[in-house]
């Protein structure tokens, strides 16, 4: 093969490959699983909170009456996000009681994208960048 075809091969390779994970990327970043016209609250106790690449989830146990009580999983900002607008992992502890505010799952299921909670015996609000905005830094007590 000629320099000039096989760099032309190797060039349609490369567009080929970078198409690939674009799309793959985009899908990735999709919120159309979250129902983002609506935003819910919930109240309950932290499980976990996870600040994991590539984006951070809180669990949060919700208490309902006699029944069972339910595990709702939220997703938050990227880490990097989180971290440059001053939201550390101390932020939120397990055994927290918080007041959560997220876009629910549109299939209904107990988790959505999480936007902010406050933390109830201190006040203290976290905004989380639900919705795809920036996250802020966690207003003063």
């Amino acid at each position: 093969m000629t320099t000039p075809r096989k760099f032309i091969l190797a060039g349609a390779a490369g567009l080929t490959v970078a198409a690939g994970l674009a799309t793959a990327a985009s899908a990735h970043h999709s919120y159309v699983m979250f129902d983002r016209s609506k935003t819910s609250t919930i109240t309950g106790t932290v499980r976990a909170w996870e600040m994991t690449s590539p984006h951070s989830y809180l669990w949060v146990v919700v208490p309902k009456g006699a029944g069972a009580p339910e595990i709702w999983g939220m997703e938050g900002a990227s880490v990097g996000q989180l971290t440059r607008a001053g939201v550390r992992k101390s932020e939120v502890k397990p055994g927290d009681k918080v007041n959560v505010s997220l876009h629910p799952l549109r299939d209904g299921r107990t988790g959505g994208q999480l936007v902010s909670l406050v933390v109830a015996d201190t006040g203290r609000v976290v905004n989380f960048g639900g919705g795809g905005g920036e996250p802020g830094k966690p207003q003063a007590e």
